[in-house]
């Protein structure tokens, strides 16, 4: 039987609380791989760390996918990673040139256009993953507190571009994307790696809502897990989460 492909079954939504709490209880219902929740504005969005995700509406694309990847816990992190890049190639199509900021964030010149959110769950042997996007598509400006760490993608092509244009191409890219993360993660990796913002620069990793410290050192790559490979002077690390800034030279 062929494998239905990402986006159907389908809920497009005018509002709701979060697109994340949505597909959540669709998948506990007993949604497939690949149901979709869109929504033209979240009342609650969140993003990591407990953050939230604000959105003026009718003007981001915001959606959760409902995913059942055939992966193991080790490389269940590859999916954040594989949505990222799969957002930024299909951005390529509209002229824009994003790169990723690991884990979770799509950017254009150090301001953020797109961010990833993965939250995964256990039945059985195999995980089901709701999978968060949200993309700034339409916005011609962000206020004052954003103007300097978001864009969108208007703002980088200088052109209207309709809310939902990058959805269906989005989706196809991450079917092959997640295809690879299954069958040949080491090419993930590679081409996840090629887009890699920071790689080559010397960073620090914060671990928000722990008492643990930030770990300091060059970004080398990621692991085949996806881990950040950092090269501290202790040795090389493999970070599974945190957040990264570029380091303040002492």
């Amino acid at each position: 039987m062929p494998v239905r492909p990402l986006g159907h079954p389908a809920r497009h939504l005018d509002a709701v609380g979060s697109t994340m709490t949505e597909a959540a209880a669709w998948a506990e219902a007993g949604a497939p791989h690949g149901a979709l929740v869109t929504a033209a504005h979240q009342r609650a969005g969140r993003g990591r760390w407990g953050r939230t995700w604000a959105d003026a509406p009718g003007q981001s694309l915001m959606l959760s996918l409902v995913l059942r990847p055939a992966l193991d816990a080790e490389r269940l992190g590859l999916v954040a990673l594989a949505a990222g890049l799969a957002l930024a190639e299909a951005l390529d199509a509209f002229g824009v040139g994003a790169r990723l900021k690991w884990p979770n964030d799509v950017r254009v010149g150090g301001r953020k256009l797109a961010g990833v959110l993965a939250e995964a769950t256990w039945a059985g042997r195999r995980p089901t993953v709701v999978l968060g996007a949200g993309l700034n598509v339409e916005q011609a400006a962000f206020p004052d507190a954003l103007a300097d760490r978001a864009t969108s993608v208007r703002l980088v092509t200088g052109r209207p571009v309709e809310r939902l244009a990058p959805l269906d191409p989005f989706l196809r890219r991450l079917e092959a994307r997640l295809a690879d993360a299954e069958g040949r993660p080491a090419r993930l990796v590679a081409d996840i790696e090629g887009r890699l913002e920071q790689r080559g620069e010397t960073v620090a990793v914060g671990f928000p809502g722990t008492d643990r410290p930030p770990v300091e050192g060059r970004v080398v790559g990621l692991a085949p897990t996806g881990a950040l490979r950092l090269a501290t002077d202790a040795g090389e690390v493999a970070l599974h989460a945190g957040e990264v800034t570029l380091a303040v030279p002492s």
